[in-house]
């Protein structure tokens, strides 16, 4: 399965780039300025900064040195003032190269691919386009959110963890599991990738002790208001 999924990679990146872009696109100058409930830090230009600055810096062979957090406000720093369309524009201009790294060596760069599927639906929420919920692309970043998932248990030295979306069922980490979460995949995608509050997790349908496997499972800090989407 790993390897079906690695293999798509760079495909699942650049068409999640291009329908990113296409609503960047659209956006107005009011749009550009709004938040991103799931990134609160973050306008919606900022966002497309950021999937974009990640792009040109690894295309262009420029790695961070250092402090990685600092290097990423660089790049969504360096593009404010600019509108969504020139940013994705030269996101277009500058990812073909990335994609190619991806497709070269997904086993490194899946993250990053990770990281542009679920800012694709943080972008929509925030200007309010929903859409590819049920497509493959859903598929693909709930199994690579499992990747966090798989990685985060053993560093906490958590049981296994079972996850049932829309019928299929993965199961990461050692022995039995003894957490399930039964949800939709966009969802459980969600819920997964610290896009839910904490409320918002306890009242999802866990089956098991939640609290104590909650470094296995959020990754990121919490929204403090919940996410409607």
């Amino acid at each position: 399965m790993d390897d079906d999924v690695n293999a798509r990679l760079a495909d699942e990146y650049r068409a999640a780039r291009q329908r990113t872009s296409a609503i960047a696109g659209e956006l107005d100058d009011d749009q550009a300025a709004l938040l991103v409930p799931a990134c609160p830090d973050w306008t919606v230009a900022d966002l497309l900064a950021h999937v974009t600055g990640l792009a040109s810096d690894l295309g262009s062979g420029r790695r961070p040195e250092g402090d990685t957090q600092a290097w990423v406000d660089a790049q969504v720093a360096d593009r404010r003032g600019r509108t969504p369309a020139d940013i994705a524009a030269e996101w277009g201009d500058a990812a073909p190269a990335f994609e190619e790294m991806i497709a070269a060596k997904p086993h490194r760069w899946w993250g990053l691919v990770y990281d542009e599927l679920v800012h694709e639906h943080d972008l929509r929420g925030a200007v309010g386009r929903p859409g590819e919920r049920d497509g493959e692309s859903v598929q693909v970043a709930v199994t690579l959110g499992m990747r966090l998932v798989e990685a985060d248990l053993a560093k906490h030295g958590l049981p296994a963890f079972r996850l049932v979306a829309d019928g299929t069922e993965r199961v990461v980490g050692d022995g039995p599991p003894e957490l399930t979460l039964e949800a939709t995949s966009f969802e459980a995608l969600r819920l997964l990738g610290s896009r839910r509050t904490i409320a918002q997790l306890r009242s999802a349908d866990f089956t098991g002790d939640l609290d104590h496997y909650l470094p296995g499972l959020v990754h990121m800090d919490l929204p403090t208001v919940d996410l409607r989407e």
